[in-house]
């Protein structure tokens, strides 16, 4: 429905400059841990758990008897102690790794390294009482809750809860309590009728996507989870501020829930997927503050980029314009020599400097220290904005005046 699943295209356009190494031994894709949060403020706890939303048949299988299973993740600002144990940077990580390997046609060993990969969070850890906003992450269509662990740490060392899902079947891979593994796939129905029908049809993905997020609002804001667990979150979180950011079709899961849920007072894009929303939609006032970051052909679509430049891609550009000329209010960073999966974790923990190291056209020319420093920064910076009512110093993005494209719409 939209652009190939995130990580299957990656890995495709990955794939011929490693076999082009192969001669020379075994196959290396040399990673390393993202770099800390700039600013820490605060530890940072998490947990998982695995709900199930019975309100909701499972429209990506057959049995009439299904109902929405989601792998959840939370980060929260925490006292560590030597006894909790360091997270991974990805949950289930080598059924996970080898999962992306499968999907993507690639040597299972291809990126075993990626699966001893640690995140900065610490699982259950005791959480910091006193009361925090609310951000809600959503991945790429093929993406995982954990491909933007950067921003999401840097937002929770500040002082903020982050809630993300995998969303069933539309992420590369997610798993159910017992360990089963739930793949990629799709919608039997729509994807037959989305050849004729391709807006149509994404519309319904994020909507469909969108009520996942609500969802994990809705457990939020009990005092006891549907399984009738205590929900040890409940009393830290302030639920008259929350925000909302995801990347490519996240992005557009974003801003869906922006125009249509008013528990949600700020939204961002990372080179967002706006393809889904309607032209009513997209023409719409929020009334409330939106951001995005992303590659520059977003404002110069005779830039190189990766994302505009096809027939489904000027319509996203299309509904992005007209988001930018109705909205009140939107900020934008266009980041030269970006591309799509420069805005995930992908471009921070593959070690180009590595003498295994290749060059990966697909992450962008960037330099990705720029990457790290900028976009953790405005993400922080936009969500303490809109969510603290704190003030920017734009001062402080001079330094990225040659790397980057900084605009402002009130209207």
């Amino acid at each position: 429905m939209q652009i190939k699943p995130m990580f299957k295209k990656l890995f495709l356009l990955v794939l011929p400059v490693l076999v082009s190494c192969a001669a020379i031994g075994p196959i290396v894709v040399p990673l390393e841990e993202i770099a800390p949060p700039k600013k820490q403020t605060f530890g940072i706890g998490t947990q998982i758990y695995f709900w199930n939303d019975s309100s909701r048949s499972e429209i990506y299988t057959v049995d009439p008897n299904d109902t929405r299973q989601l792998l959840v993740q939370i980060w929260y600002p925490a006292k560590i102690n030597k006894n909790n144990q360091r997270a991974p940077h990805i949950i289930f990580p080598k059924e996970t790794i080898r999962g992306v390997a499968e999907i993507a046609g690639l040597p299972a060993g291809l990126a075993k390294h990626g699966a001893k990969l640690m995140s900065g969070a610490y699982f259950n850890a005791e959480p910091i009482q006193d009361q925090f906003p609310l951000i809600v992450f959503s991945h790429g269509d093929g993406g995982i809750l954990t491909q933007n662990m950067s921003q999401i740490e840097a937002l929770v060392a500040e002082g903020y809860v982050v809630i993300a899902c995998n969303h069933t079947f539309n992420a590369v891979i997610s798993f159910d309590q017992s360990g089963l593994s739930l793949p990629y796939k799709r919608n039997v129905t729509w994807d037959q009728q989305a050849s004729y029908q391709k807006k149509y049809y994404t519309n319904r993905l994020i909507d469909y996507r969108l009520k996942d997020v609500q969802y994990l609002i809705a457990q939020l804001k009990k005092t006891n989870f549907d399984s009738g667990a205590p929900n040890p979150l409940h009393p830290i979180i302030n639920f008259d501020k929350i925000g909302i950011f995801g990347h490519s079709m996240g992005g557009g899961t974003s801003y869906l829930g922006l125009l249509q849920d008013d528990d949600f007072d700020a939204a961002l894009a990372l080179d967002g997927w706006f393809f889904g929303l309607s032209e009513d939609q997209a023409k719409t006032n929020t009334n409330k503050p939106f951001m995005h970051i992303a590659q520059e052909q977003f404002k110069d679509i005779d830039v190189f980029g990766d994302i505009n430049d096809s027939e489904s891609g000027i319509e996203n550009d299309k509904m992005y314009s007209l988001i930018l000329k109705s909205n009140h209010e939107s900020y934008v960073i266009y980041l030269k020599e970006s591309l799509h999966y420069t805005f995930t974790d992908f471009k921070l923990i593959y070690d180009d400097k590595s003498s295994l190291g290749v060059p990966i056209n697909t992450l962008g020319g960037v330099d990705k220290k720029i990457v790290d420093l900028l976009v953790d920064k405005a993400v922080l910076d936009f969500f303490n904005y809109s969510l603290k009512d704190q003030p920017v110093d734009f001062d402080s993005y001079k330094p990225y005046e040659k790397e980057a494209i900084f605009e402002f719409y009130s209207n």
